[in-house]
């Protein structure tokens, strides 16, 4: 059955995200971000089918380039918690070909979104799946969200509009000044906008399928907006998908079947509406009963086997087992101080922690480079004002004035340098800011003492909770790496009929048998 899927997000600073990141993993290349200074390399990620970039004919033709085109767009913004580019993600159809799935992207990119001035980053994956598993070919597109101007530079996402009411009479802030309410330039950050665009995708697959002469449909309509009676499957996440795939049953991965099972059921049995209701009932109440993997499970997981390596010491396995304890306690509690319960809550804490770090050390050096600035005037100044006594005195000298500017070289040179600086910083009356440039270094250094203490309580949270995050990833790596079940039982029987096979040796030669 053909399966719907049409989502957008947007890639925004504020969650510590990188849009050459973000483009260098759906593309599957190495990228540079002139921003950040470093790279992200995605070269060795399976399942790319493709990546290409569309522009409109305004666009400078050096956007082709996908490193150029991101940088330039991360130079254009500005704000720390800018919003950068719509992220889109579409599920392929499993009915069609690549090459059909290939086409009919590249049309929807080119019609609905290069058509309105949009560059369109996009990707085709098809990700590499364990056997049995159903394929899931999915198109990424990323459309920066600021709009290029006809010449080719980058223009405003949006204005500022007055606010005015029913009667047409300004609308006054809490200030008592004219309130104003921002307005996209393009429309296509709008709901009106992505509903557009889900419902035109849809179409577009139907008309494939009619072309293909199948039955199947799909609709971009919700299970709520068709008043269809059925239960929406509940998000696993990649822990527990991991663990699915290597054979492990979850309680989620149960429900989901259940879910799956069920709804099957609604959508061929119709006659049974009764016993139908009642199972409704029964999977919502255990719904509830569902509990995700949780850190405290996982940090479980990692101290049983520290306790269980401790146990072969020699030396010291109670004092270590007591250790464990020990931290597992204080761990779980400074989790529950911080409100963070499972793996997708410590990985948004810690982005939002290393965003605030990333924030405060660009304050931090933006601080040091004013104090540093102004350490400078002033002392330019006070070399100036302290050795200008000695240039006076050389200057009104008639004899003797060659020996006294070899003996007082050094003064001198400090005084021109200093003459120098401070007659070139002067403000526009002319006068030397003395005052001024003292305190501003007084206001940099208070505000530097600040932003050092907040980005040090900003690394005392966040230690921790990467400390934690190893922990988690460890015992995640363990449960990836164990092996099929299916396998082990092969080997196991393998193994019994080697056995078996070289006890009849043995016993064929004790009676003389030749082999």
């Amino acid at each position: 059955m053909a399966s719907y899927h049409f989502h957008l997000t947007q890639v925004k600073r504020s969650r510590g995200q990188s849009v050459i990141a973000q483009a260098a993993y759906r593309s599957g290349e190495k990228l540079y971000s002139t921003y950040y200074g470093e790279s992200s390399d995605f070269t060795r990620k399976r399942g790319v089918v493709m990546a290409e970039i569309c522009l409109p004919d305004h666009a400078p033709r050096g956007y082709a380039d996908r490193e150029t085109l991101w940088n330039a767009l991360e130079w254009a913004e500005s704000g720390r918690k800018a919003q950068l580019a719509h992220s889109f993600d579409i599920t392929l159809m499993n009915e069609f070909s690549m090459e059909e799935n290939i086409e009919m992207a590249r049309a929807f990119v080119q019609e609905e979104l290069v058509s309105r001035g949009m560059i369109a980053d996009f990707a085709i994956h098809d990700p590499v799946r364990s056997k049995g598993a159903e394929p899931n070919p999915h198109i990424h597109i990323l459309v920066p969200i600021r709009p290029l101007k006809e010449d080719g530079t980058w223009g405003i996402k949006e204005k500022k509009i007055p606010v005015m009411d029913e009667q047409g009479n300004p609308v006054l802030d809490k200030n008592g000044k004219q309130a104003y309410r921002a307005v996209s330039t393009t429309g296509w950050s709008s709901k009106e906008m992505l509903i557009y665009l889900r419902k035109n995708w849809a179409n577009r697959c139907n008309e494939k399928f009619k072309e293909k002469g199948l039955s199947v449909r799909v609709d971009a309509r919700s299970f709520k907006e068709r008043g269809i009676d059925r239960i929406p499957m509940i998000h696993e996440g990649p822990h527990v998908r991991a663990m699915e795939a290597k054979g492990i049953r979850t309680a989620l991965g149960n429900l989901n079947r259940l879910i799956s099972q069920f709804n099957q059921m609604v959508m061929e049995i119709t006659v049974l509406k009764s016993w139908i209701s009642e199972k409704i009932y029964e999977l919502k109440r255990q719904m509830h009963y569902v509990q995700k993997p949780t850190l405290a499970g996982y940090l479980q997981q990692y101290y049983d086997e520290r306790n269980r390596v401790a146990r072969t010491y020699q030396y010291g396995s109670q004092k270590a087992m007591n250790t464990n304890l020990k931290q597992l306690a204080e761990t779980i509690a400074f989790l529950s101080d911080e409100n963070i319960d499972t793996p997708e809550e410590l990985e948004q804490r810690i982005q939002e922690l290393s965003s605030r770090g990333h924030d405060l050390q660009y304050d931090l050096d933006e601080a040091d480079s004013l104090i540093q600035e102004m350490k400078k005037l002033i002392k330019a100044w006070d070399d100036y004002e302290t050795f200008r006594p000695v240039y006076e005195e050389y200057k009104n000298k008639f004899f003797g004035k060659e020996k006294f500017k070899k003996e007082h070289a050094k003064e001198l040179n400090r005084y021109h340098r200093g003459k120098r600086i401070v007659m070139g910083n002067r403000n526009a009356e002319g006068k030397v800011p003395v005052s001024n440039w003292k305190k501003y270094l007084k206001n940099a250094t208070e505000e530097k003492e600040t932003l050092e203490a907040e980005k040090k309580e900003v690394l005392e949270k966040l230690r921790p909770l990467q400390k934690v995050q190893r922990s988690v990833d460890l015992v995640m790596m363990e449960i990836e790496d164990q092996p099929d079940p299916e396998n082990l039982l092969a080997e196991e029987k393998t193994a019994c009929r080697d056995q078996i096979q070289k006890k009849d040796r043995v016993k064929k030669k004790s009676y003389g048998v030749e082999l």
